[in-house]
């Protein structure tokens, strides 16, 4: 979208304050691909890889013993618990010291965690080991999701968000797929599995200590040398004349609720249509089932590709409207699939794609749409919520005969559906080249 365009829509918004930017966020904006976009598109997309990995451990370390349900269910909720802890302090301590030194401190926990995991012997071990790499994932991924909109030209920023958080259905895949190479010996699969995140910690610190630190971040925090400075040496371009002036869109308040419930939508249905359903009725389908739904979700990911062509109102509420659609079909179709289960596979084959398409959509939208000076503290605020409330509907979800565990997922989904309605209402446009500097202070 040009300038004009931007200019265009900001008008329509009430004002908050007419302070411009002091060119060199707008440098980046306008940048044209550079090799610094490689770097920093590779840096993200291991980043998001490793954290959706470690995000399915503990589904996968379900099978390493004879362990109660109980146990089963607190494995289930201690993903997204860790990994909402891991964003509660990431994202406002990005705010404070910036973006790439929030990165070091997550890659120090990961080596700590991966060491751990390798060498853990016990239950309790297993549990510690796993947390320190959740809520290590938990900051990085948080990370992510704030830089790459302010460090990616705006012609390219949704194409890139939609593609780097798409690797995330890679990470699952190689877990679950390591997993199953070594099923004879649950403590050698603890030792290969963290091994393997010792290895991608040193890649990722390789590639991402060679990125710039977020210059728009720089900029409000008044940082202007700083900020020329690194435009220069990473993108070989001074500043330019800046023509985005800040508004405001919909209120705070509607914002947070609204990330916060598209968020809770997804990562609730879908830890309970691909992670948990396994564990606690198919324990020896975990691993295929995570397999499976990575490969689909992670071929329909490169739709990303196109993303910006499209509405992102639109691409919310149609992938919201399809996985509840296909939710339904888990419950209409009950007693096909129980002994059909080429039906089964072809209900969770759709519902994999619909959800991964809803998945980029939220997860991009809600980290979108904050003013830079706050976009840590506010992304992590939604992720808290979404996470956090996830984590009572997985441990119900385990006291669930079958037909009420989908009727429960369906619900889940159903509320997403909802919410997407009312941003496509009341919400704004935040594709198709939209400067991100548009959100207010």
């Amino acid at each position: 979208m040009s300038s004009s365009a931007d200019r265009a829509l900001a008008a329509q918004w009430p004002k908050r304050t007419a302070k411009a930017h002091a060119g060199a966020s707008a440098s980046v904006e306008e940048s044209p691909w550079k090799r610094s976009h490689t770097v920093i598109l590779m840096a993200f997309i291991i980043g998001t890889t490793i954290e959706a990995y470690i995000y399915s451990l503990p589904y996968i370390a379900a099978s390493w013993a004879a362990y109660p349900r109980w146990f089963i269910a607190l494995l289930s909720a201690w993903s997204p618990l860790w990994l909402l802890l891991g964003g509660l302090v990431a994202g406002p301590l990005s705010d404070f010291i910036g973006r790439k030194r929030t990165f070091y401190f997550t890659m120090g926990l990961y080596a700590l965690g991966g060491i751990m995991l390798a060498l853990a012997s016990s239950p309790l071990l297993l549990l510690v080991s796993l947390s320190i790499l959740l809520f290590s994932a938990g900051g990085e991924y948080q990370n992510i999701m704030v830089a790459v909109h302010e460090m990616m030209p705006k012609r390219w920023r949704s194409a890139v968000a939609f593609v780097a958080l798409n690797f995330t259905n890679l990470g699952g895949v190689i877990a679950a797929y390591l997993s199953i190479l070594n099923l004879t010996s649950p403590s050698y699969q603890r030792v290969v599995l963290g091994i393997t995140v010792l290895l991608a910690v040193v890649v990722m610190f390789a590639i991402r200590s060679r990125t710039p630190e977020s210059i728009m971040w720089l900029e409000s925090k008044g940082r202007l040398d700083e900020a020329v400075y690194e435009l220069k040496k990473y993108y070989s371009a001074g500043p330019t004349k800046d023509t985005v002036s800040p508004g405001s869109g919909p209120s705070t308040w509607f914002r947070i609720a609204v990330g916060a419930l598209l968020g809770w939508a997804y990562t609730a249905g879908f830890s309970m249509i691909v992670l948990s359903l396994g564990p606690y009725f198919f324990p020896k389908l975990t691993d295929m089932f995570i397999i499976v739904s990575g490969v689909v979700m992670f071929a329909s990911g490169f739709f990303g590709l196109v993303a910006d062509r499209f509405s992102r109102k639109s691409v919310l509420l149609a992938s919201s409207a399809l996985t509840v659609a296909a939710s339904l079909m888990f419950l209409l179709l009950i007693g096909i699939w129980r002994e059909n289960v080429a039906v089964f596979w072809a209900i969770f084959i759709a519902a994999s794609v619909f959800i991964n398409i809803y998945f980029l959509a939220e997860d991009t939208l809600k980290s979108e749409i904050w003013p830079v000076n706050k976009r840590g503290m506010y992304t992590a605020l939604v992720r808290v919520i979404s996470l956090g409330g996830s984590i009572p509907v997985l441990i119900y979800a385990s006291t669930l005969p079958i037909f009420e565990y989908f009727y429960l997922g369906l619900s889940v989904f159903s509320v997403g559906l909802v919410i997407s309605v009312l941003w496509y209402i009341f919400g704004l446009e935040t594709s198709k080249g939209m400067s991100v500097r548009i959100w207010g202070g």
